[in-house]
């Protein structure tokens, strides 16, 4: 029998079937095309509302092996507030998703370095705040302005006594370590002690006086340092940021 014929014949048949044995019939014979539409419309929906609701970054903090506290998002939106930026238009992002271990290996450590690197040559990430032991090398690998050119002078009245140095001397002589390919090995100053060093910067903060912030992330690590990176575009709103975590 034509395969039209057959289905003309199927059609006549159901007219007289009951409602669920419509149903019945409709589920068995076109189920699969159905969840194939239905599977199509949500991956349509859902590109289409991640296009709506994007958003670009209106200030990004790298929080270094930090988690949150469940109320940090109160803290994270009065800043956004307290900085003027329209949350409607921007995001601002306090990334908590970056851990990195001692010995530096792991894929989660891995994954991390390159999320930074990616990020830093973006020109997408404001603010660093990790442990001192893990700040260091981005200190020392000119990633950090020196705050002496960004901070006001009230600024710097309130944050010198918590300033983090490296010697410009031996940043230098990482560049050039790195630009041969080599290993910077020897010991880096005592980043509290600027007073033995050649040529004392000050590219951090130690967090130790910033409350709020502790009472909202959960940092690993005992010293806390914050780093500006050189090449933001949003120095104006990171310097809003210190006057936030030091009232």
């Amino acid at each position: 029998m034509p395969v039209m014929d057959e289905f003309r014949e199927e059609r006549q048949a159901l007219k007289n079937k009951s409602l669920k044995d419509k149903l019945s019939y409709f589920f068995d014979y076109y189920k699969w095309h159905t969840l194939a539409v239905i599977a199509l419309v949500a991956v349509v929906i859902s590109l289409v509302s991640s296009f709506i609701n994007h958003k670009d970054w209106g200030f990004y903090v790298c929080l270094l092996n930090t988690s949150s506290f469940p109320w940090a998002e109160t803290y994270v939106q009065n800043f956004a507030e307290y900085a003027g930026i329209d949350t409607d238009k921007y995001e601002v992002v306090f990334d908590t998703d970056m851990f990195i271990n001692a010995d530096m290996t792991g894929m989660e450590t891995a994954a991390t370095l390159q999320k930074i690197t990616t990020y830093t040559m973006a020109g997408d990430a404001d603010i660093m705040i990790a442990g001192s032991e893990f700040i260091e090398r981005y200190a020392n690998g000119k990633n950090f302005h020196d705050l002496r050119d960004i901070l006001t002078p009230e600024q710097i009245a309130l944050c010198q006594p918590y300033f983090y140095y490296v010697d410009q001397t031996v940043v230098d002589a990482v560049a050039e370590a790195n630009k041969g390919g080599q290993t910077y090995e020897l010991p880096y100053p005592d980043p509290k002690d600027p007073d033995a060093m050649q040529n004392p910067v000050p590219v951090g903060i130690y967090l130790d006086n910033c409350a709020a912030l502790k009472e909202n992330f959960n940092f690993i690590s005992e010293e806390m340092v914050l780093g500006v990176y050189v090449n933001t575009s949003r120095t104006d709103i990171a310097l809003k940021f210190i006057d936030y975590i030091f009232q």
